[in-house]
Formats: structure tokens, sequence, C-alpha cells
């Protein structure tokens, strides 16, 4: 038995792990979160839930689709109203049913505290606040003038706004470790 609970932590670590940093690195390099991402991890959450009878911490089938019902449904007026991109929204129904619903809103909270300081330190830095701190506004120059920050900026064709999608993905890390591992 403590071999299948041991398969069973690693596999779903492992999936939660994998899926999060990939989400973080596309929508923080190309703001895209890509489809056959979200469906692979999906394609796995079942497959594991049908191996193991249960979902990341225990949840059951019936957890996963609820949380991920009420992903879609907190985020998609979201995405309505321009506030959201599609991916973000995906990605939270996906968080959804990974994680189940009792962890949608510590995930938001936390995701939101997090676009909310890169927000902030965006606007300090668009209106020239950071040239008064002189050491930050050199690293602001230097990140923003590097070839390797250009060539991120080309590939996102015009995609921006904040990588919303990228705090989700840590927050879901952060609540999933505090919930049950």
């Amino acid at each position: 038995m403590m071999h299948a609970q041991n398969f069973s932590l690693i596999f779903w670590m492992g999936l939660l792990l994998s899926l999060c940093s990939a989400v973080f690195v596309y929508d923080v390099s190309v703001r895209r979160v890509p489809n056959r991402l979200l469906l692979a991890a999906l394609a796995a959450h079942a497959g594991g839930m049908l191996y193991t009878g249960h979902g990341i911490g225990g949840i059951s089938a019936a957890d996963a689709m609820t949380g991920g019902l009420i992903g879609l449904a907190l985020f998609v007026p979201l995405y309505a109203f321009r506030a959201m991109g599609a991916g973000d929204v995906k990605f939270f129904a996906v968080l959804g049913v990974l994680l189940g619903p009792a962890a949608l809103i510590p995930v938001w909270l936390i995701a939101s505290l997090l676009a909310g300081m890169h927000a902030i330190v965006w606007y300090l830095q668009r209106r020239q606040v950071l040239t008064l701190l002189p050491r930050l506004g050199q690293v602001a120059q230097q990140v923003t003038y590097s070839a390797f920050y250009q060539r991120l900026i080309e590939r996102r064709n015009g995609r921006a706004g904040i990588p919303y999608a990228a705090y989700l993905a840590l927050a879901a890390v952060m609540v999933s470790s505090w919930q049950h591992w």
C-alpha cells in the first residue's frame, strides 16, 4: 500500500509542477497558454484518476468537475469584459479540475496579489518613477533594452499585459503544497 501512495504522490506532484512550470514559462515569455498543454494535463489527470481512484490531494471526480465548472464560471465574465485573456480563463478552469473547488479562492487571491504587484511596478516604470531609484531604474533599463527581452517582445506578436496565468501557476503550486502535501 505504501508503494501505491508514494506513486500517487509523485505522479500528482509531477503533473501539477510540470503543468505550472510550462504555463509559467509560456505566459511570461510569449503571453500565451497553449491549449495542447491544458488538454494534456486534463488527459493525464483523467488517467491518473482512473488508475488511483482519486485526484490531487484525494479529490473525487465530482470535486474535480465542480472545480472546473466553478473556475470557468468565475473567469468567463472577466473574459467577456476583456479584463482577462482566454488562456487565463482556461487555465483557471483546469486548475479547478486538478485541485478542486476549495483551492480556487486561495489561488485566485494569491495570483491577484502577485499580478497587482506586477501592475504597480509596470506602472511606476512607465511613469519613470523607477528612475528616481537609480539602481532599480538602471536594472529596468538594462532588462528593457537587452537583446533577450527584445526577442521576447518580438515573439509576443503584439500581445501585452500582465502574465496572469503565470501568477495562477505560482499560486496553484503554493496552495497545493499547503493543502495537499
